[in-house]
């Protein structure tokens, strides 16, 4: 008898590696005979087919946080019409703190695959503001070290993230992480049986056999422009391989909010032509900038976990340099496949980018590791172990549910969700009503204020 596989994400839509991930997963599941349905998010769209259901989601609503009845009621509707034997989750920590109860009362075994240190962390970072990794866990200390700083986040993200934090490890029954650092943590953070299981890219045959010819001095940044990723201190760093490398160049290829500002401080630095921001361009356009330069970069501030970048380069066989930081280590490994540099130290990234840049032995051997590696990265090893986590936990059932599994059971308790749903309601009520009033105030102060009450008053007088 067929099995039946649900996916669960956020996200319906391709809109980051986790999205793509899922795809591609359900591809591959239904090449190996199961049934997939999928269940995840969209701001504008909504459909209800019969393996298919994407609900209409904002990206952001401060008031389902913790409680979002109409997600749920949809969820339920769909497993219950679906009938899952199996339910993979993927990214679930932008919706509300109770949908992982939600999916664990369908009643069957449940794998999550978690792509980032999200579930450790409320902005996802699991750094401290001054770049030292922290041992995650959501709570107080997150304000105390000031890590909305980061990326801002306030006390009602907080909540739900300690929520989720301390009722997910209860509610499914095992976790897959793209990188074995990441792993070991959720271990350390009691959730059972983590293990790492790297990812692998989809590619058609010709490219892995056809490399253009490399470009000399040629540097690729290839991601999206946000703080996260540390390209501010790529940029910085070109000022320092120039004064060693003259031509060297820095392609920067994706789009995001930082853009404008890594424009101007390119400027600022007179770097020139030396950094070229290309935007963001589609992926058939991306393998032409793998085949033609000299080195891949990767400056990551946050806990990296397992970059597609990573092995794209791989099958172009293109060295990288990466931040010593979380998963990154074990993509990027020392002397094989790149070298590693002091995350927010742009002296040191130049370093290591000029050493890959002038020592032409160095690119040769780092390069012929980068071809080796992608053996160990495929999609058959890949779907092995998914294929056979499935099958042990089809074979086991379901966990425990009931049972406790740490001294803190009761945060995940009906009242405590129920109560702090109704606070952050009324909180939200209450910014609400201050957002107007604020508005009102400025238009009372602003420059039209005398030409509106002479106004009135023309029209008082008669």
């Amino acid at each position: 008898m067929t099995k039946r596989i649900l996916q669960v994400n956020a996200y319906y839509a391709k809109v980051g590696g986790a999205e793509v991930y899922m795809h591609l997963l359900a591809d591959a599941l239904r090449d190996s005979g199961y049934e997939v349905g999928i269940f995840g998010g969209s701001p504008e769209v909504d459909l209800d087919e019969p393996n298919l259901r994407v609900f209409t989601r904002p990206d952001f609503d401060a008031a389902t946080l913790v409680r979002d009845p109409a997600l749920t009621e949809a969820f339920a509707a769909f497993a219950e019409r679906f009938r899952p034997d199996l339910i993979h989750v993927h990214n679930i920590n932008s919706l509300a703190a109770d949908f992982a109860q939600a999916i664990g009362a369908v009643g069957v075994p449940v794998v999550q695959t978690v792509h980032e240190w999200g579930q450790l962390c409320p902005n996802a970072w699991c750094v401290l503001p001054n770049g030292t990794v922290c041992e995650g866990g959501p709570g107080a200390k997150c304000m105390q070290h000031g890590c909305e700083s980061n990326y801002p986040f306030d006390g009602r993200i907080l909540t739900a993230a300690i929520l989720r934090y301390n009722s997910i490890p209860r509610t499914f029954d095992r976790f897959l992480c793209p990188s074995q650092a990441l792993a070991d943590d959720l271990t350390r953070h009691a959730y059972p049986r983590a293990e790492g299981l790297p990812l692998w890219v989809e590619l058609e045959a010709s490219d892995a056999a056809e490399e253009t010819e490399r470009e000399r001095d040629h540097v690729l940044f290839l991601g999206r422009l946000v703080p996260e990723k540390g390209v501010e201190y790529l940029v910085r760093a070109m000022a320092h391989v120039r004064r060693k490398r003259p031509l060297a160049k820095l392609s920067v290829v994706g789009g995001g909010p930082e853009l404008e500002r890594l424009q101007a401080l390119a400027a600022e630095l007179g770097l020139g032509d030396g950094v070229i921001f290309h935007g963001k361009v589609p992926h058939e356009e991306v393998r032409a900038y793998f085949g033609r330069a000299t080195v891949n970069v990767l400056p990551s501030i946050w806990c990296e976990n397992s970059p597609v970048t990573c092995y794209e380069s791989y099958v172009a066989g293109l060295p990288m340099v990466a931040s010593r930081i979380a998963g990154l280590p074990a993509m990027v490994v020392e002397g094989e496949t790149g070298l590693l540099a002091e995350p927010r130290d742009p002296e040191d990234l130049a370093d290591k980018i000029v050493r890959v840049l002038e020592d032409d032995e160095l690119h040769a051997r780092l390069s012929e590791g980068c071809r080796k590696a992608h053996a160990h990265f495929t999609r058959e090893r890949h779907m092995a172990r998914i294929l056979e986590v499935y099958g042990e936990m089809l074979s086991e059932g379901s966990g425990d549910r009931d049972g406790a599994r740490g001294p803190n059971q009761r945060l995940d308790s009906t009242d405590a969700f129920d109560i702090l749903h109704r606070t952050v309601e009324e909180y939200c009520k209450l910014e609400k009503w201050a957002i107007g009033m604020k508005k009102h105030i400025d238009w009372l102060e602003s420059k039209d204020k005398p030409n509106v009450i002479e106004r009135i008053g023309k029209k008082l007088r008669g």
